[in-house]
């Protein structure tokens, strides 16, 4: 064979180059997709963190009533607030993002109807509509309450019939419900000792709900008001053990 001059390689080392480039460009995107492949791979979640950061200050906005079906509601609100000042709004939003971080790392995809914690609204037809628009499988929205300090724990609530709003989705939803309660008792969250019957609650007055077109769920995490739930939400791994008990629960509704 006749020696190649390093000029006369070059071209050839830039052809085999040229190969390599175009087949990685062919194949890798398919071989990482395989590789970063988990059990929700496919899955399309809608999270709603109840409220919003500039609610507080913008009364007049917040307090625009909207149609939810079988009457009228607030467009949103401030949200409530553990005794030492940390809000809900907050609270919601952080873990919203720690259920985001799992799921996804779990293969699904993951939108959020806000992504930061210093705006205004959406208000609840917005909210509730949000599933259905990102082309969700589900939507979970999440909320804690403000209750007298003995209460605490856990509820879930889901739509009831709304004729003409959640005919198509109350079935589904309750079944969502009922694994979003097992799935929060699973990670030993305490259900609630005040409201609704074993932790879930059937619901035709919350527009979110009202207004969802894919299944959907309201989460009440524990009572701000009270110093157990108080401090579980305020460290950082409660706000883990309510995310975990978030996925676990829409793990166990998708029977993935």
């Amino acid at each position: 064979m006749p020696h190649r001059t390093g000029s006369q390689r070059a071209p050839v080392a830039l052809a085999i180059l040229s190969i390599i480039v175009t087949v990685a460009a062919t194949m890798g995107p398919a071989a990482v997709e395989t590789r970063a492949a988990g059990p929700l791979t496919g899955v399309v979640v809608a999270i709603d963190p109840g409220h919003n950061g500039g609610n507080a200050t913008h009364a007049r906005q917040t307090a625009r009533r909207i149609w939810i079906g079988n009457g009228w509601k607030r467009c949103n609100s401030a949200g409530t607030a553990t005794r030492s000042g940390f809000t809900e709004h907050h609270l919601n939003f952080m873990i919203a993002r720690g259920v985001q971080v799992r799921l996804e790392a779990l293969g699904a995809t993951v939108y959020l109807t806000r992504t930061t914690d210093r705006g205004v609204g959406p208000c609840i037809d917005v909210r509730g509509k949000f599933g259905e628009r990102m082309g969700a499988d589900l939507l979970v929205s999440i909320h804690a309450d403000g209750a007298r300090s003995s209460a605490r724990g856990f509820f879930v609530m889901w739509p009831g019939l709304v004729k003409g709003y959640t005919d198509d989705i109350v079935t589904e939803s309750a079944r969502l419900a009922t694994a979003m309660r097992a799935g929060l008792r699973g990670v030993g969250l305490p259900i609630a000792n005040y409201y609704a019957r074993n932790g879930i609650k059937t619901r035709t007055d919350l527009g979110t709900l009202n207004w969802s077109d894919v299944p959907a769920v309201m989460v009440e995490l524990g009572n701000m008001k009270n110093s157990g739930d108080a401090s579980r939400m305020r460290s950082r791994g409660g706000r883990a053990k309510y995310a975990d008990g978030v996925v676990a629960g829409i793990r166990r509704y998708l029977g993935k």
